[in-house]
């Protein structure tokens, strides 16, 4: 009879004990859950104030790279020349090279051209650390300052720039060293085309795609610099 008892406490004490430790655990449970909806919510209220280059096109850039999935790709600026300016005889040799050129590729390559506003920034830094006593110098680099500034102000004037995309699919650390091969190919051929070719570094990928995405901003590298990766610019950006 005893032992029944005993038996009979210990089971009611296990059925209260399991009541407590099953309602613990799902405070526990819902009180986590709630801590990741205000930690999801949280980050979806930072990307939406904090919109970046990888959150609007999926893209990065790192090593002067566009990465984009396992597509890897360098841009390089082309060159002009005055075609028609030539003599008959430079223009087949170019002609050859070009067609030489555009046989040898067989790899993933597109063109790309697009108008942009002129650009005098680098011209005018260097012209301002040329410091010359000469009155005479003093005086003509101000005025060749104010009227390069006055030709960079001037949203009626634009230039059409000519690019080259060059792609590698595959793993990242053998994206650097073929894009390399392929990009010194490819600037080696179109040079000895007269064509003078340059690949753009970070701060001019950043650069480029910004002016793509905001026609008109009035923005350049430098202002991208502080933040360069928060490429939309909204309304009231827009507006100032």
């Amino acid at each position: 009879m005893i032992l029944m008892i005993v038996f009979l406490v210990l089971s009611v004490l296990f059925i209260i004990g399991t009541a407590l430790y099953l309602n613990r655990k799902k405070k526990n449970i819902n009180y986590e859950i709630k801590q990741n909806y205000k930690q999801e919510e949280k980050e979806k209220k930072t990307k939406k104030t904090k919109k970046q280059l990888s959150d609007i096109l999926q893209i990065k850039i790192k090593d002067n790279i566009i990465c984009l999935g396992n597509r890897y790709s360098s841009i390089i600026k082309l060159g002009n020349i005055d075609y028609n300016m030539l003599s008959n005889s430079e223009q087949d040799s170019i002609e050859n090279i070009l067609i030489q050129t555009a046989l040898a590729i067989d790899y993933p390559i597109q063109f790309f051209s697009t108008t942009e506003y002129i650009d005098t920034s680098k011209a005018i830094s260097l012209i301002k650390q040329n410091n010359s006593k000469n009155f005479k110098i003093q005086n003509y680099k101000e005025y060749l300052i104010k009227y390069l500034e006055s030709l960079m102000e001037n949203r009626t004037i634009s230039v059409v720039k000519n690019y080259a995309i060059i792609s590698y699919d595959g793993l990242y650390k053998d994206a650097i060293e073929e894009l390399n091969r392929r990009s010194t190919s490819f600037r080696g051929s179109l040079i000895r085309a007269k064509i003078v070719c340059d690949i753009l570094d970070e701060n001019e990928l950043y650069n480029l795609i910004y002016r793509e995405l905001n026609k008109n901003s009035n923005l350049n590298i430098s202002s991208l610099k502080e933040g360069g990766k928060n490429l939309y610019v909204g309304k009231k950006q827009k507006a100032k």
